[in-house]
């Protein structure tokens, strides 16, 4: 009978611990689902109408919305739309080759130096995460000025003036800009490694490069996948700091900013939402698969922590 008594009261209490991890595991996911459907669908369910909608003029006082497809055809079939999206994607695509190719291997290499303890390297954990503390319409005018101004007088010639190759220095400046989170974060996960690991692989051979390679980036690899994923997602939202750097420079564009762009200039115009409201559902429908995609290869050939 006390067994049975007992059974009962631990049975209730395992239901109830149960209910407690259920109500928490429920609260806890609700707030990225509503703050979802809060910021993104409500947010745009405006726009997502729009993008289906066009204007036509009934007579002079009386104009109607009438549903169409035409919004989505126009960029594909308006060759100057079409040359000014590909322009921006092409811009778009140089802008993340150059951060995949050397903002990240850069960071990595700056990370790890700094988890060495090398010489200097609370120095670079400073001076690289100061572009991140400072507000970027000051930085960027600082470093406009220091190109324009200063360079001339310490060199004694305008090759580094921010004119004279405005697409390097913009490149320079968005690479130094995303230089600070990305070492941050890599260097703290790799001081999160556990050093009796370091010491066991530096004991079989494993230093330098090896140690590197071998322990110190399958360790690293989950918080670089992050960056490596929703790195996808800027190459289609990113704007460079380009209305800092380049007034709106054409040929600079990057899909981000000729969004940014189109959309400033429907303010007070709503007939001109519409394509733009299409362009941003174009945008989503290619980002959202290649994101996916890039996860699971990431996921499936991605080093291993064990």
């Amino acid at each position: 009978m006390l067994n049975s008594v007992n059974t009962n009261q631990n049975l209730k209490k395992k239901n109830k611990m149960q209910r407690g991890s259920m109500i928490f595991y429920v609260a806890l996911m609700a707030f990225p689902v509503i703050q979802f459907i809060l910021f993104y669908i409500v947010v745009n369910l405006k726009s997502f109408g729009y993008a289906f909608m066009e204007q036509e003029k009934i007579s002079d006082t009386q104009i109607v919305w009438r549903m169409t497809f035409e919004n989505f055809a126009r960029w594909f079939t308006d060759k100057s739309e079409f040359q000014a999206l590909l322009s921006a994607s092409k811009m778009s695509l140089v802008y993340y080759g150059i951060n995949l190719l050397v903002s990240i291997p850069l960071g990595l290499l700056f990370s790890y130096y700094i988890f060495k303890k090398m010489p200097a390297s609370t120095f670079f954990r400073v001076f690289l995460f100061i572009p991140s503390i400072i507000p970027a319409a000051a930085f960027a005018l600082t470093y406009k000025i220091v190109l324009n101004e200063v360079t001339p007088l310490l060199f004694g010639h305008t090759d580094l003036r921010f004119d004279t190759q405005p697409l390097l220095a913009i490149l320079f400046y968005n690479l130094y800009v995303s230089f600070g989170t990305s070492v941050l974060m890599y260097a703290n996960k790799m001081f999160d490694i556990p050093p009796e690991i370091v010491e066991a692989a530096t004991l079989d051979g494993a230093t330098g490069i090896k140690e590197f390679w071998y322990v110190v980036l399958p360790l690293t690899f989950p918080t670089l996948s992050v960056f490596l994923i929703t790195g996808v997602a800027t190459i289609f939202t990113n704007q460079y700091n380009l209305f800092l750097l380049a007034n709106d420079t054409v040929e600079f564009r990057s899909l981000g900013y000729f969004l940014y762009v189109r959309a400033g200039k429907t303010v007070g115009h709503e007939q001109d939402i519409p394509p733009v409201a299409a362009l941003g559902l174009i945008l989503t429908a290619i980002a959202v698969p290649l994101t996916y995609l890039v996860k699971y290869c990431l996921e499936k050939f991605g080093p291993k922590e064990e």
